[in-house]
């Protein structure tokens, strides 16, 4: 069955499937969902979990013998799979379908995976998953409704506010959830008492740090030298996390190479756009980032990217914020003479 995430709850509490599939981009949405679907399996004594993230090199077999092990003291168990591409291959689909033709009582199977398109949507073992499970289908905020998303959430942690504040708060995170709902979190903590104001709103904004790295991420896009590694480097003086900063300029490099494939398959420049929901105010700096880049850099953004991630995680030789600021310099300026000296 399919289900919408506001009718979550109601499937709980009427019963738990033995296998829930969970798709779409909006990374805070599906973790609440995941959040609320474990929570309920705790109560019914899935006491063990489990977690696998599934990529090209996933052993589907290593999988089947944890499916097919019964836990030592006969605990329910939940299993989690976050498929990172959408699919989990041959050999993965074999695996879910094989599962789902006998699930034992005391495994919980929750499998979570980037928005599906409709071919994916098709497969045998997705078909599978909504007929003999849940399918938890989560839908990206559009800009219409995300005032309204706000204005609830606001509502929901206790918060106060004029119409102003709600119109600021969303022409500040542009679309991001998870920053909107850190935001809304903070002020419930510091500005509890008051009513919220458009004033009060850009302050707390101003004096949070991690809006800084938005500041970064638009300046990189926008290829804007100076202002990026101004920013840069006043991140690195406050100590902000360096994994903190690799995901604002991840998040920018992925949404540009996403634009410049489909360019190159032949998409118009603003359908394209739109299928990768950039917002209509970052629109002119995506362009201008794609006039600055070719293929070449493109493809070395992509390589720098996992380079940079290995590093920071210490899995490679090199310093964080030494790799960030390489990173930073091929995204913002891959032309210029500020690469040159740096081992690209």
């Amino acid at each position: 069955m399919k289900v919408s995430v506001d009718n979550i709850n109601s499937q709980l509490n009427k019963e738990l499937a033995s296998v829930y599939f969970i798709t779409g981009d909006e990374n805070l949405l599906v973790g609440e969902v995941k959040d609320k679907i474990r929570s309920f399996a705790r109560s019914q004594g899935f006491d063990e979990r489990e977690t696998h993230t599934v990529d090209a090199k996933f052993n589907w077999d290593e999988l089947r013998q944890s499916l097919n092990n019964l836990s030592l003291f006969s605990a329910r168990r939940i299993i989690e799979l976050d498929l990172i591409s959408g699919s989990p291959g041959r050999d993965g689909s074999k695996a879910i379908i094989n599962h789902l033709d006998n699930p034992p009582p005391d495994t919980l199977l929750i499998i979570s995976a980037p928005k599906l398109d409709r071919r994916a949507s098709k497969a045998k073992w997705a078909q599978k998953i909504e007929k003999q499970g849940c399918w938890v289908s989560v839908y990206s905020i559009s800009p219409e409704r995300l005032s309204g998303w706000l204005s609830h959430r606001m509502k929901k942690n206790g918060l106060k506010f004029e119409t102003s504040a709600i119109d600021a708060l969303a022409t500040l995170v542009e679309g991001n959830l998870l920053a909107a709902d850190q935001e809304i979190k903070k002020l419930a903590l510091l500005e509890h008492n008051k009513t919220l104001t458009e004033e009060i709103i850009l302050r707390a904004v101003a004096d949070g740090a991690r809006f800084d790295i938005f500041q970064l991420a638009d300046a990189a896009i926008n290829q804007d030298s100076p202002r990026a590694i101004r920013v840069f480097y006043g991140l690195k003086r406050e100590g902000t996390p360096a994994p903190l900063v690799l995901w604002a300029l991840i998040r920018e490099i992925n949404t540009l190479i996403s634009l410049w494939s489909l360019i190159d398959q032949g998409e118009k420049l603003d359908l394209a756009m739109q299928n990768l929901r950039i917002w209509d105010s970052r629109k002119s700096m995506f362009r201008c980032a794609l006039k600055n880049h070719d293929e070449s850099s493109i493809r070395l953004l992509s390589l720098r990217s996992t380079l940079t991630d290995r590093v920071i995680k210490g899995a490679h030789e090199g310093k964080p914020w030494d790799s960030l600021l390489e990173l930073l310099l091929l995204l913002v300026s891959p032309k210029s003479k500020l690469l040159d000296g740096y081992n690209l």
